[in-house]
């Protein structure tokens, strides 16, 4: 009996080590197929989020912020100050620099006067760049005060002393105002070269919020253009705000003459520091509200939906005023510009396939209560279209083979497109310019030069068989357009010219 006994407790045994061992190895599938489940997942998500990437263009890196100057003693105790603020004795004696200066580094884009305590009490210029006051004997260590400046005239003018060399390529930035709330702040970005300085004032009166702008040098003599431009009291004041980037191309080469005009986007694109980014053309001026209607309705919008909504273009209409009434002033309210449409004294700009899918005279003139959504309503894409937007500072820059006009803008709506992202077009917002082809040109007649250029990028034939390669066969169809969108029947738009790209 206890043999029988102890041979069932043996049995007993080896049932439950059999059970604990299937457990086991049930719990160790079950582990191993989670963790081949989160790592394909991961891996998923990731590509999902990557975005294409163009061919030949170049890496933007933004530069070091507002200039300033380093001052060392002969103890190698050394302090660094930044312009524009004022200094006293006290601030010199506290960094153990006072009437004991051994070294001073000046940055580009900064004006450093220091005083020197002797006879004259004179004031003296420092250089940019290392000054050794003690290795050379220069007469700065007995330095008793500091005056340490920048602005874009400062900047312009130390360009200028390094123009000799035609064929050296310079981006030198300026760092304007910076935005408080950079993460619900929106910046407008902008290019144009000198001929541009004196009408884009009025966007900088416009707009209310931080801006970037790339002001390209097309011929050596724009700079002494530039500099008188900027010696003028109130035009220093308005232009120093801003975040300006100056670009000097190779004028030894003339492909300079065909204006960059989507490197200089992205180069303002890049010195920005906004979450959020307006890019648009020295020409449009936007509507007085539209800033505070993007921070305050926009961006708080987005950010509410964040992880909800798809990427999103959020498209800004456009009008245009006939140059015949020309002597109008700009209208800073929808209502103002509903009547001067209904006049036939302002139009929708470009209303076939580069405005015309916005639908602004359409929908947009017509009052946010009566069409649903009053934030934005959403339209299809459609090819050549040339939209201006709020993105996200994450969208996909501009291709810079683009140069001058044609494409520039079309080939960016087109990427978004592929990307599936979204047009929503706002509401109670608007942009407006003037007719001036009698004074429309492009710098140093670029645009007529470059368009008899064997090898210009073409947007229908090289672009496009690039996207195809990068996207599929039908990256003109609207892939981020919801059911909900204004469909190709209430567009009133040709179904061929939607999706196939046929003007």
């Amino acid at each position: 009996m206890d043999n029988i006994t102890r041979h069932t407790r043996r049995i007993g045994l080896r049932t439950r080590s059999r059970r604990i061992n299937q457990l086991q190895g049930l719990l160790l599938a079950a582990a191993t197929l989670t963790l081949i489940y989160l790592l394909f997942s991961t891996k998923t998500t990731k590509t999902k989020k990557k975005q294409a990437t163009l061919n030949d263009q170049p890496v933007y890196e933004r530069h070091n912020m507002s200039c300033s100057a380093t001052f060392c003693n002969p103890s190698n105790r050394c302090s660094t100050w930044l312009p524009n603020q004022p200094y006293g004795w006290t601030d010199l004696s506290h960094s153990g620099i006072f009437r004991d200066l051994a070294t001073v580094h000046v940055d580009l884009g900064c004006e450093l006067s220091i005083k020197i305590e002797n006879e004259a009490s004179e004031w003296i210029k420092m250089p940019v760049g290392e000054t050794n006051c003690v290795e050379h004997r220069i007469a700065c260590r007995d330095l008793v005060a500091v005056d340490l400046k920048a602005n874009i005239l400062i900047l312009a003018s130390q360009l200028k002393e390094r123009m000799n060399d035609k064929e050296e390529e310079i981006s030198l930035v300026h760092y304007g105002k910076e935005s408080v709330n950079k993460d619900i702040d929106v910046t407008l970005i902008s290019q144009f070269s000198v001929n541009r300085l004196k009408s884009f004032i009025q966007v900088i009166e416009a707009w209310q919020g931080p801006i970037s702008i790339a002001i390209y040098l097309t011929q050596p003599d724009d700079i002494d253009e530039l500099i008188q431009f900027l010696k003028i009291p109130k035009n220093l004041e308005i232009y120093s705000a801003l975040t300006i980037t100056l670009v000097k191309p190779n004028y030894g080469q003339q492909e300079h003459l065909a204006y960059p005009i989507n490197h200089l986007r992205n180069i303002a694109i890049t010195e920005s520091s906004t979450e959020f980014i307006f890019v648009t053309d020295a020409d449009f001026i936007p509507s007085s509200n539209l800033y505070t209607f993007i921070r305050s309705r926009l961006v708080p919008y987005v950010i509410y939906q964040s992880g909800k909504l798809q990427p999103t273009a959020w498209v800004i209409p456009c009008f245009a005023i006939h140059e015949a009434y020309a002597q109008l002033p700009i209208p800073n309210t929808y209502n103002e510009l509903r009547k001067l449409v209904g006049q036939g004294v302002a139009y929708i700009t470009d209303p076939g396939a580069g405005h015309g899918p916005t639908l602004a005279t359409e929908i947009a003139m017509v009052r946010p209560l009566l069409m649903g959504n009053p934030l934005a309503y959403e339209v299809c894409y459609e090819s050549q279209w040339e939209p201006y937007y709020v993105l996200h500072r994450s969208a996909p820059l501009y291709d810079v083979r683009f140069r001058n006009q044609g494409g520039d803008k079309q080939s960016h709506a087109l990427q978004l497109n592929a990307e599936k992202y979204r047009f929503m077009v706002l509401r109670e917002v608007f942009m407006v310019h003037k007719d001036h082809q009698s004074t429309m040109h492009w710098p140093a007649g670029g645009f007529e030069k470059s368009q008899k250029a064997i090898h210009q990028w073409n947007y229908f034939k090289e672009f496009m068989s690039e996207i195809k390669m990068m996207y599929g066969r039908n990256p003109r169809w609207p892939h981020g357009c919801s059911a909900v969108a204004i469909g190709w029947q209430e567009q009133r738009r040709d179904v061929l010219g939607l999706a196939a790209g046929a003007v």
